[in-house]
C-alpha cells in the first residue's frame, strides 16, 4: 500500500476540480451503500454465531458480542399521555400545568419574543434545525457496476489509498544493474 494524499489535502492544495470531486463523491456514495449492506449482513451473521461475552481478535480489530436490551415503555408526548390518563380514570396521576397556546410556539412568534426581550432565550426553547449548504448525490451506480468499470476501480483504490500497481514505478540506475 502506498502513502496516499487525503481528499481534504487535495482540495486544500487546489489539485481537484469540481467534476473530479463530483465523481469521487458519487463513488464514495456507492462504496458507502455497499459497506452499509456488508456491515449489516456481517453484524447479523456474527450476532447469530458468537456466544455472549465472546470476542474475536483479528489482525484488523476486535469484534465483541453485545447483549441487547428489552424494550421498555417511555413517554414521548407527556401532554398526550396526561390527556389519556385523565380520559381513562387516572385523574390522580395528572396535574394541571401552564402550557403555551399554539400560536406562541411557532418559530416566528418565538423570534419576536426573543427580540422583544432583548435577546433573552425563553426557558424551554432551543434554536434548532439550521444546517449548512450541502450537495446531494443521486443516480449513483451500484457497487457491482462500479467494480466492472476499470476507471472507477482505480478511483476507488486511490480513494482508499491502495496502489493499483498500474503506474510504472520509477527505476533508478542502481536497479538496472
Amino acid at each position: 500500500m502506498s502513502e496516499s494524499t487525503s481528499v481534504a489535502e487535495l482540495i486544500e492544495a487546489g489539485e481537484i476540480t469540481p467534476i473530479e470531486a463530483a465523481q469521487q463523491l458519487a463513488l464514495v456514495t456507492a462504496m458507502l451503500h455497499q459497506l452499509k449492506d456488508s456491515e449489516s449482513a456481517l453484524r447479523g451473521y456474527l450476532t447469530d454465531h458468537l456466544d455472549p461475552k465472546e470476542h474475536l481478535t483479528t489482525a484488523l480489530g476486535v469484534v465483541s458480542y453485545k447483549r441487547g436490551g428489552e424494550a421498555k415503555w417511555r413517554v414521548k408526548d407527556p401532554v398526550a399521555f396526561g390527556q389519556w390518563l385523565a380520559r381513562n380514570g387516572e385523574e390522580s396521576s395528572v396535574e394541571e400545568v401552564l402550557y403555551p397556546v399554539e400560536f406562541i410556539t411557532k418559530p416566528d412568534a418565538i423570534e419576536k419574543l426573543v427580540r422583544d426581550h432583548l435577546g433573552e432565550q425563553p426557558d424551554g426553547v432551543e434554536l434548532s434545525g439550521g444546517r449548512a449548504d450541502s450537495v446531494a448525490t443521486s443516480k449513483v451506480k451500484a457497487w457491482n457496476e462500479v467494480m466492472n468499470d476499470l476507471t472507477a476501480q482505480r478511483q476507488a483504490g486511490a480513494l482508499l489509498g491502495i496502489d493499483s500497481g498500474s503506474k510504472k514505478k520509477e527505476v533508478s540506475e542502481w536497479d538496472r544493474i
